[in-house]
């Protein structure tokens, strides 16, 4: 099936499709699978389809790569993955939708990649959050504020990371995803953002994130220049 659809994006002759093949396990027939897309901040159904001898696919054209998410009827979590059109193959972690395995992509490779550092970074809070309960029960403000230093550190680490990444590689669209999650932290000069931005390739000025990023370059330009 065409899931996004065909009359918004006229397919060319020879037009690559993407393919999403899910197997899972002892899933009852007919349990319902669900495609949804990411797209400013909100998450929009793009497609369902059902389980089938334990084995679900969608297939059809997307514009740019962006950010997807897999449901599955009854399961709680997602199975998140950076779509363009190519064909990936997901073995389903019913325990888990989080850590299912998913192949066939280089760039849902690379933001698997991109995930996991950045999440190896942000996993060290979990050691400080039972100090923080303990401190906060005891009234301890000399302790809380070093545990709070400790995750500000942790954090500006992450944010650190996540921008020489997004600086790294540059021609990919995991850096324009990369830098239009960081448009809120107030941390980030927007020079730096722009800095980032002015190096990506063409084609990846061309994604939704990318555009958000200039959007917010240009506005933080002119309040600059109304302060001026």
């Amino acid at each position: 099936m065409c899931v996004i659809s065909c009359n918004n994006y006229p397919k060319k002759e020879h037009q690559k499709l993407f393919f999403i093949i899910g197997n899972t396990n002892d899933f009852a027939d007919n349990t319902k699978v669900f495609l949804k897309k990411q797209e400013n901040n909100t998450i929009s159904l793009i497609d369902s389809t059902q389980i089938i001898n334990d084995r679900f696919k969608f297939s059809g054209i997307i514009e740019k790569p962006s950010v997807f998410g897999i449901y599955i009827d009854s399961l709680k979590g997602q199975i998140g993955l950076f779509l363009e059109n190519d064909s990936v193959l997901i073995d389903v972690n019913q325990n888990n939708l989080s850590k299912s395995k998913i192949t066939g992509s280089k760039l849902n490779n690379q933001y698997l990649d991109y995930i996991k550092r950045s999440n190896q970074i942000l996993s060290k809070t979990n050691l400080l959050y039972p100090l923080f309960q303990k401190s906060r029960a005891e009234n301890d403000a000399e302790k809380l504020n070093e545990i709070n230093a400790k995750m500000k550190a942790i954090n500006a680490e992450n944010v650190q990371f996540s921008l020489d990444y997004a600086k790294k590689y540059s021609n990919s669209y995991i850096a324009a995803f990369i830098l239009q999650s960081l448009l809120n932290d107030e941390s980030i000069h927007k020079d730096t953002i722009a800095s980032i931005y002015n190096n990506f390739s063409y084609e990846v000025k061309k994604s939704d994130f990318a555009m958000e990023t200039l959007i917010f370059i240009e506005n933080k330009n002119k309040l600059d220049d109304i302060k001026n």
